[in-house]
Parts: C-alpha cells; structure tokens; sequence
C-alpha cells in the first residue's frame, strides 16, 4: 500500500469513527428523553486493493446507523395503551357518578325514601293531625326532588359525553395526518439513504398517542411507511396508508354516530359499533361505553325505581279517602311510560286534606287504614325483571350496581398501569439507552479515533522522509 494509501485509509478511519463518536454522543443527551430509541454505528469494510498478489483492505466504512427496535414489543404496548386509554375513561366517568349515589345520614334519596315512609307511619299514629299531613307531601316532595337531581345531573353528564366524542374524534384525525405526514418524510429520507431515526421515534410516539384515544393495529410496508388500522385486531378499515390519512368525526346526532370518511366530503361509514366492540378501544371506546351501556342502565333503573314507587303510592292512595271526603285521587303523576320517569314525576294532590290515610269507605276521624297500608309499603313487593324485590330494594341494587362499577374502572386502571409500566421497563432494557454501554463505547470509538490520527501522523512523516531523501 502506498503513502497515500494510507492517509487514504486513515481518512476513512477518522470519519467513521467520528460518526461512532457522534451517535454515541446523541444516545447518551437522549438518556431521559421519553420514546427515544438507542442508536447504533454498523461499520464494515470498505472494498480492497491487489497490491503485489496480497488484497489489503481499502479502510472503515459507515454500512448504517441503526435504530434499536422491537415490532412484537410496540404491538403489545399499543394493545395495553388503548386498554389504559379505556379504563381511563371509565374511571373519569364514574368518577363524577358516584357522588350521586354516596347518600349521607340526612341527604340522598335513600335517606328521602326512608323519611316517605315513616311519615306515614307518622301520619298513621295521628291520621288527623294537620302537622303530620304536611310532613308526608313535604317528604313526598324531597323524593321528587332527588328523583329530578339524579335524573338532570346523568342526563347532563350523557350529554357531555355524547360532545366530548367530537373533540376525541378530532384528537384521531390530527394525529392520522401526522403519521401520514410522517410516513412519506420516512420514505423520502430513506429512498435517498438517508436515515429517518429520528422521525421513526417521533412516528412510535404518535401512535402511541392516537393508541391511547382509540384502538388500533400498525403494519410496517417495505418502504418504510406505517399502515394504521382501525381496531387492536387486523383487518379493520384503514385510518393510514402510506400518505394518506382518513378522517374520524361524529355525525351531530344524539346520540352521535362515529363516522369513519376517506375525505372531508366522504359520507363515511358507522363504525361506532365496531369500536364500542373491541376490548381494547381506547378513550373513544370507554366514552362510548359510558355514553351508550353504563349511564343508560343506571337511568333505566332510577326510572324504574320512580315509577314503580308511583305506582304503588297511587294504587293505594287512590282507593283510601282524604279528610276531606276526596277519594280516588292519585298521590303522584301518573306514570304513564316508565323511561325518562325519574325526571317527570311530580305531586298530583298539595292540600294536607287531600292526604287518604283513611280507607274507603271512611270509619271516622281515627281511621288510619290506608296511612299504615302505604307506610307497609317499604316492604312492598314489586317485580322487576321477572324477580320479586322493594322499591328501596331496587335504589340499593341501583347503589351497589354504581359501587360495583367504580371498583370495576379503579381495578381496570391499576392493572393496565402495572401492565404498561412492566412493557416501559422492558422496552427500556431492550431499546432504550445503556448509559454504562454508551460510557464503554465511546472509549473504544475514542481510541479508534486517536489511532487513526496516530495512522495519518505517521504517514506524514513518511513523506516528509521521502522528501527529505531527495533533497
């Protein structure tokens, strides 16, 4: 190998393990950075010469600065990510539900349906008295009252769901044309031969973003690009293909269909069932779930509970008489569709002399018949879904339904958090930085370095001897 030959190959040296040196340098200021994935230099050799039948190397090359990564780890953290983004939401939901439903000792319409009933009872033990009378339509009307709080205060919340779903829906969208965008500066950097590392990273965490607001499966093409689709099992409509994002938006109906479209002027398909589906749906999928099953159900229970608390208080009312001879008069509006109850019933009767705590036909001022039938009541058997149970039953069954379901969303969040934290820790082993490692390399790369400079030093010097000789 000549002289130059060899500063050639030193050259060579230098660059390359320059570049060893920079990409370590960048692995460890990326220590703490949050989705960053460990970098790495592959260096080969660069060709070869015959010189004199011996082949000598031709020096160091830079083959490719590879980015650590793991498809099989990024699915499952996908998958849990969309899981958490769901408990989340029904944490979030039942979080603002189960303050309704916490009755204390003197509020809550457990405690009102308790003080119903005794009234009659009071009324029973003095069917005359004025004080009394009053007592039950004041009692009456707290039940009413709870019964529209309850009513209102779920029925706002289903409303802010069913909003909430265009604001998520708009989230996808933005984050779909990212990727998008993404993908095809990926597929210029790289069709060049450059290296889109860094925008890889930035692609990871926006799906990992988009993973958490709504379920979804990710396939790398050839060219580097990501198709997105939707729902944690293949097969699903595509959200993302090369360029190219759709868009995911709400209808503005009541409730709100999510709508999947190609294009701002698309129609778009339904695809609110397919996601409300999939056990791993992201926040979409837990709004949709609170939205359409679990606030529903519990108004479908409150309205049965007034209704059914209506029904028996009229049958008996309506067949006792009022002080005032009234009779046949019921005590609460009639129910005559139980759905949407709980926010419409009302006092039928004001006057303390409409009160029947007497029987028909009356058997004088002593006659506290009827006030002791409803004040029994409380125990009256009524039939719900084919099984006999009380109207305070059923608020009890409607209360520990409730309980049942904020433990149910604090039990899901706990263990998709564990879960995830187990796959951060894991991905941080196995592509995350290695400060010890990144410490060790950059010796070896250092004294790589300084034997190349040592290589060119010593070529100089032998032309400065050559140049000497001749001299």
């Amino acid at each position: 190998m000549s002289v130059m030959g060899i500063l050639n190959l030193a050259s060579k040296a230098l660059a390359a393990q320059k570049t060893a040196i920079d990409v370590t340098g960048q692995n460890i200021a990326n220590v703490s950075t949050v989705g960053y994935s460990r970098q790495s230099v592959v260096l080969e050799t660069s060709g070869g010469s015959v010189d004199y039948l011996n082949v000598t190397g031709d020096g160091v090359r830079v083959a490719a600065v590879q980015r650590s990564k793991d498809a099989f780890l990024q699915a499952q953290t996908l998958g849990e990510t969309s899981t958490s983004g769901k408990e989340s939401a029904l944490q979030n939901a039942m979080a603002q539900v189960e303050p309704l439903f916490t009755d204390t000792t003197t509020t809550g319409l457990g405690t009102a349906l308790q003080n119903f009933y005794n009234s009659w009872q009071d009324l029973a033990n003095n069917p005359q008295g004025s004080a009394e009378r009053q007592a039950v339509l004041s009692s009456a009307q707290t039940v009413v009252d709870n019964f529209h709080q309850l009513s209102q205060s779920m029925n706002d919340q289903l409303t802010q769901t069913n909003s909430s779903l265009t604001t998520t829906t708009d989230t996808i969208s933005t984050s779909l044309k990212q990727v998008a965008d993404l993908n095809a500066q990926i597929k210029i950097l790289e069709v060049g031969g450059g290296s889109a590392n860094q925008l890889r990273d930035n692609r990871d965490q926006l799906l990992k973003g988009l993973a958490q607001k709504v379920g979804i499966s990710t396939q790398e093409q050839s060219d580097g690009t990501m198709t997105v689709t939707l729902g944690s099992s293949s097969g699903g409509p595509t959200l993302v293909s090369g360029a190219t994002a759709s868009i995911l938006g709400t209808d503005g109906g009541n409730p709100a269909a999510i709508m999947l479209k190609a294009n701002a002027a698309d129609g778009g398909t339904d695809v609110t069932a397919q996601i409300s589906a999939d056990a791993r749906s992201g926040e979409l999928g837990g709004a949709l779930q609170v939205r359409d099953q679990l606030l529903p159900g519990f108004l479908g229970t409150l309205d049965q509970t007034a209704s059914s608390l209506a029904t028996q208080v009229n049958s008996l009312h309506a067949s006792g008489t009022g002080l005032n001879g009234s009779t046949g008069v019921d005590f609460f509006t009639s129910p005559t569709v139980t759905s949407g109850y709980s926010g419409l019933m009302a006092l039928s009767i004001t006057s303390p002399n409409d009160v029947a705590a007497s029987g028909t036909p009356s058997t004088g001022t002593g006659d506290n018949t009827n006030a002791l039938a409803l004040a029994g009541l409380k125990n009256g058997a009524i039939t719900v879904g084919g099984s006999q149970t009380t109207v305070p039953g059923l608020y009890g069954s409607l209360v520990a339904n409730v309980g049942v379901a904020v433990q149910n969303a604090a039990q899901g969040v706990s263990q998709s958090s564990a879960m995830l934290t187990q796959l951060d820790n894991l991905r941080e082993s196995q592509v995350g930085v290695n400060m010890d490692e990144e410490l060790s390399n950059l010796i070896s790369f250092q004294k790589g370095y300084e034997g190349a400079a040592k290589l060119i030093v010593t070529g100089q010097e032998m032309i400065d001897t050559v140049l000497n000789m001749v001299k």
